[in-house]
């Protein structure tokens, strides 16, 4: 995926997650050593629904509310790419 989707995908997400601040910038971080990204013929993005040791974060992620939000908010990301 590109630039453009992976914001997009970031962006809808901040509606239930905030944007990480651990790791690269702005929620963002660009990795080399993934073949799953670096090798794909097609769009492809990692995404990183919460830190397992933020208690928040895994909160959010333990219940079927917040799994049910972020699954939403990942559908709403990829639709809006693709201009739906």
């Amino acid at each position: 995926m590109g630039s453009e989707g992976v914001l997009l995908l970031r962006d809808a997400l901040t509606a239930v997650e905030p944007v990480s601040d651990y790791l690269g910038t702005d929620g963002l971080d660009v990795r080399g050593d993934l073949a799953g990204l670096n090798l794909n013929t097609v769009p492809a993005v990692y995404v990183e629904c919460g830190n397992m040791r933020n208690a928040a974060d895994a909160a959010l992620m333990s219940g079927e509310a917040g799994r049910q939000a972020l699954a939403q908010q990942l559908a709403a990301g990829v639709l809006t790419f693709l201009g739906r």
